[in-house]
């Protein structure tokens, strides 16, 4: 639509990227189905069982029909009502659970992929900076200014930056696929997405959340999905109780034709628990709500786990970003301030100033990765409070740029 061709003509924000994969992605229609059919179900409970209509014929003008009505279901009507009810809330919370996975999953996908994007700016730059630094080594070698052992070095370490390079392309390709799939693109759409070149810059304070555990075990999906799990497994005990006394009385009117003489009644008809009083049934509906009650706790306890896990992440990522941006970066600049001096000084070579270079961009990488896994753990942490716990947090993801070349980031 032109709505969406609009908002791939610029930059693709991350709100922009949450608000495409909500409304674009066919997965949701698929977890929205799931609600769907649980209303359906809910909808049944309302309703009886159809009557049943009997007819027996005898000899000449003698007849015998019957119709009979579910009078068990009415009775239980209520309690399974009362049972889907819960199931409808709890196919709610699980969809509303997924949905926000869904969302995590594309802020992750968009984080990592405008990360990768950075890198490979960073990683041109210190190719270009080596191509420059190698043509340099030529000339001085043919003038005999320069060692074969320089010259060697320069070759080798120009053609590990450009098979590093090539492989974060790579690893920033697949990124932006990833993201692709989460918005749910496809063809034209999907080449048309333009992502901002740095992420956005971290903030000046943190969220400080003093009771972390006690929020995340209150508002935690998956933990309210439990809880709701219970109450439903109490219900289904009342249930399976009643259910042998109950679910099979049926009353209705009957009208008998004998000897051109009519006369009308009523038919009762139940089952006796004689054979099967519903003890296997009822020890069965007490195991599940004992699993029930033991999967809330457990649910409890993640969530109060998860929680603490996600927030040391989130502080502690944040402070090591800050360290980068406030203090190893302003000294990496002031280095290379120094040094171009020095160089337009005549006191450094070329060949220094170029290795400085490599050396800033190494730090801008590593700064580019603690701000990546500080977004990364901001994501973990309102999933671990909120959602369901299960968006992942992968702090040693892509590399930094190495100063000598060498691929070591995990690409």
């Amino acid at each position: 639509d032109q709505e969406l061709v609009t908002v791939l003509g610029g930059e693709l924000s991350l709100a922009e990227s949450e608000e495409i994969a909500i409304r674009r992605n066919p997965l949701v229609r698929t977890i929205l189905a799931e609600v769907g059919v649980s209303e359906a179900d809910y909808a049944q409970a309302a309703r009886l069982e159809n009557p049943g209509f009997g007819y027996e014929r005898f000899s000449g003008e003698e007849y015998t029909s019957t119709l009979i009505f579910d009078i068990g279901g009415l009775l239980l009507m209520p309690l399974r009502r009362d049972i889907e009810l819960r199931r409808l809330k709890m196919s709610q919370l699980n969809a509303a659970g997924a949905i926000m996975d869904h969302i995590a999953a594309t802020r992750v996908a968009w984080i990592r992929a405008v990360a990768e994007k950075h890198q490979t700016a960073i990683m041109e730059r210190v190719l270009e900076s080596s191509l420059a630094g190698n043509q340099l080594t030529r000339q001085m070698s043919s003038l005999g200014h320069s060692s074969t052992i320089e010259a060697a070095r320069s070759e080798m370490q120009l053609s590990q930056l450009q098979a590093a390079l090539a492989k974060q392309r790579l690893a920033e390709l697949s990124a932006r696929e990833e993201l692709v799939k989460r918005l749910g693109l496809w063809g034209l759409d999907a080449r048309r997405i333009k992502l901002p070149d740095n992420l956005p810059a971290l903030p000046e304070q943190i969220s400080e959340i003093p009771s972390v555990e006690q929020e995340a075990i209150e508002n935690r999906l998956d933990v309210r999905v439990a809880v709701f799990d219970v109450e439903r497994m109490a219900k289904n005990l009342a249930l399976t109780r009643r259910n042998p006394f109950l679910s099979a009385i049926e009353l209705g009117p009957v009208e008998e034709v004998a000897d051109g003489e009519s006369e009308v009644g009523y038919e009762l008809e139940f089952r006796i628990p004689i054979f099967d009083a519903g003890g296997i049934q009822n020890e069965k509906a007490r195991i599940l709500f004992d699993q029930a009650q033991a999967r809330a706790e457990v649910a409890a306890i993640n969530a109060a786990s998860e929680s603490r896990v996600a927030y040391l992440g989130y502080v502690n990522s944040w402070a090591i970003a800050e360290q980068y941006e406030k203090l190893l970066l302003p000294l990496r600049k002031r280095i290379s301030q120094e040094l171009l001096l020095m160089y337009n000084g005549m006191l450094i070579s070329v060949f220094d100033l170029m290795a400085d270079v490599r050396s800033a961009a190494e730090i801008e990488s590593e700064y580019v990765m603690a701000t990546r896994d500080f977004w990364l753990s901001e994501t973990s942490l309102m999933q671990a409070m909120t959602g369901t716990g299960s968006s992942p947090q992968v702090l040693a993801g892509a590399g930094s740029v190495s100063v000598d070349g060498n691929d070591d980031g995990g690409h």
